[in-house]
């Protein structure tokens, strides 16, 4: 198990208006962009040549990668000519596997997985593919994953009622991680859109050749707003260990932050941004280069790059402000209303 196909196609709606300007995956964690936090997940665990199957905006994480990282982690790169699906995604870059089993990565899960205990489990078990599963306290909003006695899938139950459940059976759901046998890839149709989640994985089930992984790692997919800030937190305060700065927020490269404004544990700081005289921001995230005026409240906030926040202005929890836009100073934002980029709120 040497090699990933790491899957950044997606147009990260959920995250508008921050991914208008940027690809979900390149979306800065405390201090470098959330995908570079996978990366460094596989390469711990000896992976070194990863795929990127990319969609929306390729071009920043070419600008980003490149070809090989300074740890020796060779980078390569194919782009959907439409949106083919999560397997159709897998299958374009078919071309680049080898003939060994290799892992596929949901481009949005942050996770501390232990993948050598799952490659472990996949040998055992002589898989054709297998599954990471994370548990939840209630399974609605998902996909629930049953399993025999043994780890081989039973069925798959999306979103399910109450009625769908039964009594006292463990609620673990699809984690965006897979580790599959080169075989899989002659069952995915070149193309057309495919999902492995709805069509390929069904089908293994059926055959008795999909296995999952049940596991109690740190888990969160950071698909939308809070979800995202979330992950934010659980860096900065050291729940999930990636070699992130952690105990008193982040500063980046070249920011400036007044002495006597505040910056709390939680929050992050990108660099080159000036952080005013009086400014308080909590629990928030602040873009590169952005400049947060006197007096400034930022709270449970996220502010893209290049963001100019008017003198007093009140950013309260779920505001969200693309780049470069403008906060009027004496503002204070509605949450229910993104800023867009290069807007202007006042």
């Amino acid at each position: 198990m040497t090699q990933a196909v790491v899957l950044v196609g997606g147009a990260g709606t959920r995250l508008r208006p921050l991914t208008d300007t940027r690809p979900k995956p390149m979306m800065a964690l405390v201090d470098r962009p959330f995908v570079a936090h996978q990366i460094d997940l596989l390469r711990r665990h000896g992976i070194d040549d990863v795929i990127f199957s990319c969609g929306y905006r390729p071009d920043a994480l070419r600008a980003h990668f490149g070809d090989r990282s300074p740890e020796g982690v060779r980078f390569r790169y194919v782009v959907d000519p439409e949106p083919l699906g999560t397997a159709g995604a897998i299958k374009n870059a078919e071309g680049l596997i080898d003939d060994a089993a290799f892992l596929v990565l949901n481009g949005d899960i942050l996770t501390d997985l232990d993948l050598d205990a799952l490659a472990a489990r996949h040998r055992e078990t002589g898989a054709a593919g297998t599954i990471a599963l994370t548990p939840v306290e209630d399974p609605s909003a998902f996909g629930l994953v049953r399993l025999y006695e043994g780890g081989r899938v039973e069925a798959f139950v999306e979103k399910p009622a109450p009625e769908d459940l039964r009594p006292g059976e463990p609620f673990r759901i699809n984690a965006g991680t897979y580790l599959l046998e080169p075989g899989v890839l002659e069952r995915i149709p070149a193309g057309r859109a495919c999902s492995i989640e709805r069509e390929v994985f069904p089908a293994l089930a059926g055959e008795g050749a999909l296995y999952g992984f049940p596991s109690d790692a740190y888990w969160r997919d950071i698909g939308t707003p809070g979800s995202y800030l979330s992950a934010v937190h659980d860096v900065l305060t050291a729940a999930l260990q990636t070699g992130s700065p952690t105990g008193a927020g982040y500063i980046g490269p070249d920011a400036a932050v007044d002495p006597s404004a505040l910056v709390d544990a939680r929050s992050a700081v990108g660099g080159g941004a000036v952080v005013g005289a009086g400014a308080r921001i909590a629990g928030s995230v602040v873009g590169a280069g952005a400049r947060i005026g006197e007096g400034a409240l930022l709270e449970g906030a996220i502010v893209g790059e290049g963001v100019v926040v008017g003198a007093g202005a009140r950013l309260g929890p779920g505001v969200i402000v693309g780049d470069r836009a403008a906060i009027a100073a004496g503002a204070v934002v509605d949450p229910s209303a993104p800023v867009p980029t290069d807007g202007a709120a006042g």
